[in-house]
Protein backbone atom coordinates (compact mmCIF):
# COMPACT_ATOMS: atom_id res chain seq x y z
CA UNK A 1 0.00 0.00 0.00
CA UNK A 2 1.55 3.24 -1.33
CA UNK A 3 2.07 6.34 1.22
CA UNK A 4 0.39 9.54 0.30
CA UNK A 5 0.51 12.96 1.69
CA UNK A 6 -1.94 14.82 3.78
CA UNK A 7 -3.98 17.35 2.02
CA UNK A 8 -3.27 20.44 3.87
CA UNK A 9 -6.48 22.52 3.34
CA UNK A 10 -5.47 26.23 2.45
CA UNK A 11 -7.39 29.50 0.39
CA UNK A 12 -6.24 29.99 -2.79
CA UNK A 13 -4.47 32.90 -1.64
CA UNK A 14 -2.34 31.53 0.45
CA UNK A 15 -1.66 28.87 -2.63
CA UNK A 16 -0.53 32.07 -4.58
CA UNK A 17 1.05 33.67 -2.04
CA UNK A 18 3.86 31.11 -0.85
CA UNK A 19 6.31 30.36 -3.01
CA UNK A 20 7.02 26.53 -4.64
CA UNK A 21 10.27 24.99 -4.90
CA UNK A 22 11.91 21.42 -5.64
CA UNK A 23 12.08 19.06 -3.19
CA UNK A 24 14.52 16.24 -2.65
CA UNK A 25 12.98 13.84 -4.20
CA UNK A 26 11.82 15.76 -7.11
CA UNK A 27 8.21 16.69 -5.75
CA UNK A 28 6.80 20.36 -6.14
CA UNK A 29 6.02 21.98 -2.57
CA UNK A 30 4.57 24.81 -1.33
CA UNK A 31 6.46 26.38 1.45
CA UNK A 32 4.32 27.88 3.99
CA UNK A 33 4.58 29.70 7.02
CA UNK A 34 3.97 26.12 8.86
CA UNK A 35 6.16 24.26 6.84
CA UNK A 36 6.46 22.74 3.19
CA UNK A 37 2.69 21.25 1.94
CA UNK A 38 2.93 18.88 -0.94
CA UNK A 39 -0.72 18.37 -1.27
CA UNK A 40 -3.98 21.02 -1.21
CA UNK A 41 -7.69 21.00 -0.51
CA UNK A 42 -9.60 23.44 -2.07
CA UNK A 43 -12.95 24.41 -1.71
CA UNK A 44 -14.16 27.15 -4.26
CA UNK A 45 -16.86 27.59 -7.66
CA UNK A 46 -15.92 26.73 -10.93
CA UNK A 47 -15.49 29.97 -12.60
CA UNK A 48 -14.46 28.04 -15.82
CA UNK A 49 -15.29 25.05 -17.45
CA UNK A 50 -13.45 25.18 -20.38
CA UNK A 51 -10.04 25.07 -18.62
CA UNK A 52 -11.10 24.32 -14.95
CA UNK A 53 -10.95 27.14 -12.67
CA UNK A 54 -11.69 27.53 -9.23
CA UNK A 55 -12.53 30.72 -7.43
CA UNK A 56 -12.70 31.03 -3.48
CA UNK A 57 -12.93 34.56 -3.10
CA UNK A 58 -8.98 34.91 -2.38
CA UNK A 59 -7.76 34.01 -5.81
CA UNK A 60 -8.35 31.78 -8.78
CA UNK A 61 -6.52 28.56 -9.81
CA UNK A 62 -6.52 26.52 -12.72
CA UNK A 63 -7.03 22.60 -12.31
CA UNK A 64 -5.25 20.60 -14.57
CA UNK A 65 -5.14 16.74 -15.24
CA UNK A 66 -2.90 15.24 -17.81
CA UNK A 67 -5.25 11.91 -17.81
CA UNK A 68 -9.25 13.25 -17.51
CA UNK A 69 -10.84 15.74 -18.44
CA UNK A 70 -13.48 17.56 -15.45
CA UNK A 71 -16.93 17.80 -16.59
CA UNK A 72 -18.60 20.22 -13.84
CA UNK A 73 -20.67 22.70 -14.85
CA UNK A 74 -20.04 26.53 -14.84
CA UNK A 75 -20.79 28.15 -11.16
CA UNK A 76 -20.79 24.72 -9.21
CA UNK A 77 -19.20 24.25 -5.57
CA UNK A 78 -15.98 21.97 -5.73
CA UNK A 79 -13.88 20.33 -3.49
CA UNK A 80 -10.35 19.95 -5.31
CA UNK A 81 -7.06 17.67 -3.79
CA UNK A 82 -4.36 18.14 -5.44
CA UNK A 83 -0.71 19.24 -5.94
CA UNK A 84 0.76 22.45 -6.22
CA UNK A 85 2.44 23.09 -9.38
CA UNK A 86 4.34 26.12 -11.20
CA UNK A 87 5.15 26.37 -15.23
CA UNK A 88 6.84 28.95 -16.53
CA UNK A 89 5.12 31.68 -14.00
CA UNK A 90 1.47 30.25 -13.91
CA UNK A 91 0.38 28.28 -10.72
CA UNK A 92 -1.99 25.71 -11.04
CA UNK A 93 -3.12 22.78 -8.82
CA UNK A 94 -2.26 18.95 -10.61
CA UNK A 95 -5.64 17.50 -9.83
CA UNK A 96 -5.90 14.12 -8.23
CA UNK A 97 -9.72 14.86 -7.09
CA UNK A 98 -12.24 17.16 -8.06
CA UNK A 99 -15.04 16.63 -7.48
CA UNK A 100 -18.84 18.48 -7.00
CA UNK A 101 -20.35 19.39 -3.66
CA UNK A 102 -22.92 20.74 -1.70
CA UNK A 103 -23.33 24.54 -1.11
CA UNK A 104 -22.76 23.95 2.59
CA UNK A 105 -19.46 22.28 2.60
CA UNK A 106 -18.08 25.77 1.27
CA UNK A 107 -19.83 27.44 4.39
CA UNK A 108 -18.16 25.19 6.19
CA UNK A 109 -14.79 25.48 4.95
CA UNK A 110 -14.97 29.21 5.68
CA UNK A 111 -16.09 28.90 9.19
CA UNK A 112 -13.47 26.43 9.69
CA UNK A 113 -10.59 28.63 7.92
CA UNK A 114 -12.05 32.14 8.06
CA UNK A 115 -10.69 34.12 4.96
CA UNK A 116 -7.66 36.32 6.16
CA UNK A 117 -8.17 39.60 6.10
CA UNK A 118 -6.09 42.30 4.20
CA UNK A 119 -3.21 43.49 6.34
CA UNK A 120 -3.05 47.72 6.01
CA UNK A 121 -0.04 48.87 4.58
CA UNK A 122 2.50 50.67 6.67
CA UNK A 123 1.36 54.15 5.18
CA UNK A 124 -2.00 53.51 5.17
CA UNK A 125 -1.28 52.77 8.55
CA UNK A 126 0.56 56.06 9.25
CA UNK A 127 -1.77 58.01 7.47
CA UNK A 128 -4.94 56.88 9.65
CA UNK A 129 -2.62 57.36 12.36
CA UNK A 130 -2.17 60.96 11.63
CA UNK A 131 -5.59 61.84 11.09
CA UNK A 132 -6.51 59.95 14.82
CA UNK A 133 -4.09 61.90 16.75
CA UNK A 134 -4.73 64.95 14.41
CA UNK A 135 -6.90 67.32 17.51
CA UNK A 136 -6.28 70.37 14.53
CA UNK A 137 -3.07 71.28 15.23
CA UNK A 138 -1.52 68.54 13.51
CA UNK A 139 -0.54 65.10 15.63
CA UNK A 140 2.69 64.82 17.22
CA UNK A 141 5.44 63.68 15.19
CA UNK A 142 7.26 61.79 18.63
CA UNK A 143 3.86 59.95 19.61
CA UNK A 144 3.03 58.68 15.78
CA UNK A 145 6.96 57.49 15.27
CA UNK A 146 6.36 55.57 19.12
CA UNK A 147 2.81 53.58 18.31
CA UNK A 148 4.25 53.14 14.44
CA UNK A 149 7.55 51.23 15.80
CA UNK A 150 10.79 50.72 14.27
CA UNK A 151 10.22 51.47 10.54
CA UNK A 152 7.97 54.57 11.78
CA UNK A 153 10.82 57.02 10.69
CA UNK A 154 11.12 55.32 7.25
CA UNK A 155 7.72 55.78 6.52
CA UNK A 156 6.83 59.35 7.91
CA UNK A 157 10.31 60.30 5.86
CA UNK A 158 8.15 58.87 2.48
CA UNK A 159 5.18 60.03 2.97
CA UNK A 160 6.80 63.58 3.94
CA UNK A 161 8.67 63.41 0.58
CA UNK A 162 5.48 62.19 -1.79
CA UNK A 163 3.28 65.17 -0.05
CA UNK A 164 0.92 62.96 1.79
CA UNK A 165 2.17 64.16 4.69
CA UNK A 166 3.24 67.19 5.62
CA UNK A 167 4.84 69.63 9.38
CA UNK A 168 2.27 72.54 10.08
CA UNK A 169 4.78 73.48 11.99
CA UNK A 170 8.77 71.45 13.12
CA UNK A 171 7.25 68.07 15.06
CA UNK A 172 3.36 68.64 13.94
CA UNK A 173 2.14 66.48 11.06
CA UNK A 174 -1.22 66.66 8.79
CA UNK A 175 -2.54 64.77 6.38
CA UNK A 176 -2.72 66.38 3.28
CA UNK A 177 -6.49 66.21 2.38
Amino acid sequence: MGFSDTAIQLSIGELIQFPIRQSDDGASELMTTNGSVQRVRLYGLVVSSDVLVVDDGTGSVAVRSFDSSFKIPLGSPVLVIGRPREYQGDRYVLGEIVKQIDLKWLEFARKVRPVPQKEESPNARAVSLVRKLDAGEGADYNQVLSELGPSGEEVIVHLLAVGELFETRPGRLKVLE
